[in-house]
């Protein structure tokens, strides 16, 4: 599901043709995805509270039909007046909301089917979001080369409703009696909430808005490079064909492999821990974009920011139930991954004026590397509500997430 879903991190092969044949400029061809990821977290917020209250399968379910129905509406904007605005409508509103309703329930089953490996969970289950445009950015583009951007979006959101419906159907949480299997002393090594905090008074708590903030800061960096990793690749890079394509790739596969890898790192050494670490590359991969001339430095750098990027989305969920308990997490993450979405928001308006003012990349990237810099500082301040959590070691001892 989450393969199909990431498709908007490969958005940037439709950048190019909608400026060039529907006269988008550089803010309006990314004003799509700036809506559908704000949508998305939107959506999170409402799905999050219908799982926890309805269970999983038929949120997602609908977050399917959503998604794909999308895609097909998305297809018909060649046929209006103003076909930048309709884009606008079909694929940032329906599919942004398909979006945080597909992708919403898998992360809380995830967590309660294996509740000792909470941010490895998470971080397997949405790997596929942040690994998907690794397939589907050269195949978009080959359909837009094909059949064009209207067809591109009638083919795949066909194939993207055949796919998510009947994965849906799928999800389920385990019974209410069901208890994991237990884990040899010698590698247990877990967290445990010890409050179920509920969502009314985690908003009004300095832990909520701190994480909150971290979230904001965190993605903006990357999504300085989502949706713009093909045009920064050909600028800097002057990267052209397949290995502009590939820019979009090697950001796939890092995002990707960020997400298990940091994911396992909350479980092992605390959120908070992954979180400096997370930051302190990303300010490192921020400085490198700025300074990058040619290729391979360049490459890499999108590659640290991808990995550190996917690497939030499975900190967070963590960070949300340590903090704040399980019983609710549905919607308290839902509230949480909002500060995704303004990420999103914060970084796609902010990129293009930059790098329209500038007439280069270069001055965004210092931009994000200031926002790192105050997110290296954040995660030395950020604590739990009290008490929240502990954590469970052989020897007993509690330390603080």
């Amino acid at each position: 599901m989450n393969a199909v879903l990431g498709t908007a991190y490969a958005w940037s092969v439709f950048t190019a043709p909608l400026k060039a044949q529907f006269g988008a400029t550089d803010f309006t061809a990314m004003l799509p995805l700036a809506v559908a990821l704000a949508m998305f977290s939107l959506g999170m917020v409402v799905a999050g509270r219908l799982v926890d209250r309805h269970g999983p399968r038929k949120v997602a379910t609908l977050g399917g039909i959503l998604f794909g129905g999308g895609y097909l509406l998305s297809s018909l904007m060649h046929l209006t007046p103003w076909p930048i605005a309709t884009l606008t409508l079909t694929y940032g509103v329906v599919v942004g909301l398909g979006t945080g309703f597909a992708y919403g329930p898998p992360i809380p089953t995830a967590v309660r089917w294996f509740p000792d490996r909470k941010g490895l969970a998470s971080g397997i289950v949405v790997m596929g979001f942040g690994l998907s445009a690794l397939l589907t950015a050269p195949l978009a583009d080959a359909l837009v080369q094909a059949y064009g951007v209207p067809g591109t979006f009638l083919i795949l959101g066909g194939v993207f409703l055949v796919v998510l419906v009947p994965m849906s159907a799928l999800l389920a949480f385990p019974a209410v009696d069901w208890k994991a299997p237990q884990a040899a002393a010698a590698s247990r090594r877990t967290w445990t909430p010890l409050a179920e905090v509920r969502t009314r008074d985690m908003l009004r708590s300095g832990a909520f808005w701190s994480a909150w903030l971290l979230y904001v800061l965190g993605t903006a960096g990357g999504f300085m490079i989502i949706g713009k990793a093909k045009p920064i690749a050909m600028e800097i890079g002057a990267a052209t064909g397949a290995w502009a394509v590939a820019a979009v790739q090697i950001l796939a596969v890092f995002n990707s492999g960020g997400r298990p890898l940091f994911g396992r790192a909350a479980d092992l050494w605390g959120p908070k821990n992954a979180l400096f670490l997370m930051y302190a590359v990303l300010l490192g991969s921020m400085v490198l974009l700025s300074l990058s001339t040619s290729a391979v430095p360049l490459y890499l750098g999108i590659g640290l920011t991808g990995m550190v990027f996917g690497g939030f989305l499975a900190v967070m969920p963590t960070l949300s139930t340590y903090f704040f308990g399980m019983k609710h997490l549905g919607t308290n993450y839902g509230f949480l991954f909002t500060g995704y979405g303004c990420g999103a928001l914060v970084a796609l308006f902010a990129i293009g004026p930059i790098r329209d003012a500038f007439g280069a990349y270069g001055p965004a990237f210092y931009v994000g590397a200031g926002l790192s810099a105050i997110g290296l500082v954040l995660t030395l301040l950020v604590r739990p509500p009290r008490p929240t959590v502990a954590r469970i070691v052989p020897d007993r001892l509690p330390a603080r997430a």
